[in-house]
C-alpha cells in the first residue's frame, strides 16, 4: 500500500492543507485517529492513547501506520508493553488498523499461548472505517474532529478461517484443489439496537448467521498461488443484490497444475463492508 493523501486542519493555526501520509507526519494522522476514538494521545510519535471506555476499564489505545498490515507480533509486544506502561499497566489492548496479516487471529492466538509471560491484557483488533476520510473532511478544528467521535465506528475484527485443502491428483501435470471458508465470525454486529425494528433485525441477522455464517458473506475471493505480496483474484462469488441477492457457496474448486509448494490467500468482505483474509500454505 503506498503513501494515500489525508486531508486534515492544521489544529495549529486552522489552515487546511493535504498531508501524505509518510515519514515522521504520520503521527498527524495517529493523533486523529485517537481522537475520533476517544482517545487522548500519550505523546507525537508512539500512535498511542489513553481512553476510558464506557464499562469503566482504562484502555491503551495503539493507531496503527497506513501502509502496513497489524502482526501478530506487532499486536503482542504492545501487550506486554501495555501491562507494565506508566508504572501500572493497562488490562485491555485496544489496535485500531487499516489492515492485518493474513491469520492475524489464528497468529495472535498462537503468539499468546507459546509466550513465556502469560498475559493478562485483553487485546480488542478493530477496523479503521475506510470512510473515515469523508469524516475529516468535515473537521476544520480539534473540537470538531472530537464532536465526530461518535459517528465514527470502530468495528472489531472479524474472524476467519479456512479448512484444509483437498487436492486431487488428475494426471497429465493437473490436480483438482477443493477449499472452503470454515469459520466466518463478527465480533460486532454493525445494527442499530435502539429501536424495536433495529433490535429485530439484529436478533433475526444473529440467528441466521449462528446457523450459517455465509448469510453475512457479501463475495470472496481466492488467489490460488499467492506470493506473497500481491493478491490477484482468481475465483469470485458474489452474493448479489435485490432478487438476485443469494447466499454465496463456501467452498471452492478449480483445476490447476501441480506444484509441490503452492499459498492459497483467500479475501472475504462481508455485507457491513468488513474486509478479512486467512492464507493456508501446500508442500506436497
Amino acid at each position: 500500500m503506498g503513501a494515500k493523501p489525508f486531508l486534515i486542519e492544521n489544529i495549529g493555526n486552522y489552515q487546511r492543507e493535504m498531508i501524505y501520509l509518510t515519514g515522521g507526519r504520520i503521527w498527524e494522522m495517529q493523533h486523529l485517529i485517537l481522537k475520533l476514538y476517544g482517545a487522548t494521545p500519550r505523546d507525537k510519535t508512539s500512535g498511542l492513547g489513553i481512553r476510558k471506555a464506557p464499562d469503566g476499564v482504562e484502555e491503551l489505545v495503539y493507531v496503527g501506520y497506513p501502509d502496513r498490515p497489524v502482526t501478530a507480533k506487532k499486536a503482542e509486544e504492545l501487550a506486554l508493553q501495555a501491562r507494565k506502561l506508566d508504572g501500572r499497566g493497562y488490562k485491555r489492548l485496544v489496535i485500531l488498523g487499516w489492515d492485518y496479516e493474513y491469520n492475524y487471529h489464528r497468529a495472535l492466538e498462537a503468539r499468546l499461548k507459546a509466550s513465556r509471560d502469560k498475559l493478562k491484557v485483553e487485546i480488542e483488533s478493530r477496523d479503521i472505517p475506510p470512510d473515515i476520510y469523508d469524516y475529516l473532511k468535515k473537521a476544520n478544528t480539534e473540537d470538531d474532529i472530537e464532536s465526530l467521535a461518535d459517528k465514527v465506528k470502530f468495528y472489531e475484527r472479524p474472524y476467519l478461517r479456512l479448512s484444509q485443502p483437498e487436492i486431487k491428483d488428475l494426471g497429465d501435470g493437473k490436480v483438482q484443489m477443493k477449499i472452503g471458508i470454515k469459520r466466518y465470525v463478527l465480533m460486532d454486529i454493525p445494527v442499530s439496537h435502539t429501536s424495536k425494528k433495529g433490535q429485530e433485525s439484529y436478533n433475526a441477522l444473529m440467528k441466521l448467521a449462528k446457523d450459517n455464517f455465509a448469510v453475512l458473506i457479501d463475495y470472496w475471493a481466492i488467489d490460488w498461488d499467492y506470493d506473497g505480496f500481491t493478491f490477484k483474484s482468481q475465483w469470485q462469488a458474489f452474493r448479489g443484490n435485490g432478487k438476485r441477492a443469494k447466499t454465496v457457496p463456501v467452498t471452492a474448486t478449480e483445476i490447476l497444475e501441480r506444484k509441490k509448494k503452492r499459498v492459497i490467500a483467500v479475501r472475504v468482505v462481508d455485507i457491513f463492508g468488513n474486509d478479512a483474509g486467512a492464507t493456508v500454505g501446500i508442500d506436497k
